[in-house]
């Protein structure tokens, strides 16, 4: 009968689970590593006989079944394999940014502490640009990753994965910083721009049906118009970091907000039916980081029948934004 481990116990099971070990590296990171394991595409480890880890990862972990050790489809013989996969495997920026890069930037922070051959996570054909800009600058190019879409079960001598220690949606402080130590190479000595952040090419919902007349007001105060997806990822990092007031839809391009510097203002425009569902990842970022954030709900132009009541569009009320503005320029 298979069996199940909560992380504390991994470390007293040798005589069931072969040559595996847990440590916390940080209060960021904890690591699971074993000797010539095995890793699939869902970040799943087994023993060098097959036998599931239960090893708690991001969401927790369910019951799996053991492995066929014969159906590897690569073998990483004399080096360590990293895995950094998340369990959703949803690699939208918001999840890349919050969840997946910070085990990248742990990783290349502590390049001693592992006999690094490759870093498995899924990249597609080398990522998408803002991924690829990130792992450049951190030291990493293609040859240095497999992609999970592809390698659907790999073995190597020694197989580590990483599991971050905060919940998800709530960035610690230590998290928050240690990203922006990375990224933000000239911290901005006096942030002054004021930007807004329109979805207007986004295709995944959250447009703003009067978004001209919000653009009139937020360009009479001298806000410029951000379009976030057609700059690089170092230069949405500059952005931010030389930003003091933000305004934005609920998206993932706020996840950048980790680059501000403790005092900034936000201002976040929101679906009233999505503030309902609870989506409290901004307003923990910004308590941690010393961020001034408002929530502005607005009325959605969805119905009860819309599938995805998050997404859909809505309609600012202009005076009630011009209240929140005005609180945040005194």
């Amino acid at each position: 009968m298979q069996k199940h481990y909560m992380k504390s116990e991994i470390t007293d099971m040798k005589a069931e689970i072969v040559d595996a070990s847990t440590v916390s590296l940080s209060p960021i990171v904890t690591a699971l590593t074993i000797d010539n394991g095995f890793v699939n595409s869902a970040g799943e480890v087994y023993d060098k006989n097959g036998t599931f880890i239960d090893f708690p990862r991001e969401l927790g972990s369910k019951k799996r079944k053991n492995i066929d050790t014969e159906s590897v489809q690569k073998r990483v013989k004399n080096k360590e394999v990293v895995c950094l996969i998340h369990e959703r495997k949803n690699y939208s920026y918001f999840h890349w940014v919050l969840e997946t890069l910070p085990k990248f930037v742990f990783l290349n922070n502590h390049r001693d502490k592992f006999d690094l051959g490759k870093a498995y996570y899924h990249c597609g054909l080398w990522g998408t640009s803002y991924q690829r800009q990130a792992l450049r600058q951190l030291g990493f190019n293609r040859w240095n990753l497999i992609d999970a879409r592809r390698v659907q079960l790999l073995n190597a001598k020694k197989v580590t994965v990483l599991k971050l220690e905060e919940e998800r949606r709530e960035p610690t402080k230590e998290l928050c910083q240690m990203l922006k130590d990375a990224f933000v190479k000239a911290p901005a000595a006096n942030p002054s721009r004021r930007i807004y952040l329109t979805r207007k090419n986004v295709k995944s919902g959250r447009q703003i049906t009067n978004e001209l007349e919000l653009e009139a007001i937020l360009r009479s105060f001298d806000f410029e118009i951000i379009d976030p997806g057609q700059f690089s990822f170092p230069s949405q990092v500059k952005l931010f970091n030389e930003s003091n007031l933000i305004v934005s839809p609920h998206g993932a391009a706020l996840a950048n907000i980790v680059f501000c510097n403790a005092g900034t203002k936000i201002i976040e425009l929101f679906n009233h039916k999505n503030i309902q569902l609870g989506s409290q990842s901004y307003p923990n970022i910004s308590q941690v980081c010393d961020f001034e954030l408002t929530r502005l709900p607005a009325k959605s132009t969805s119905t009860d029948t819309d599938e995805y009541v998050e997404r859909c569009d809505f309609i600012i009320d202009l005076d009630a934004f011009r209240l929140a503005l005005a609180n945040a320029l005194s």
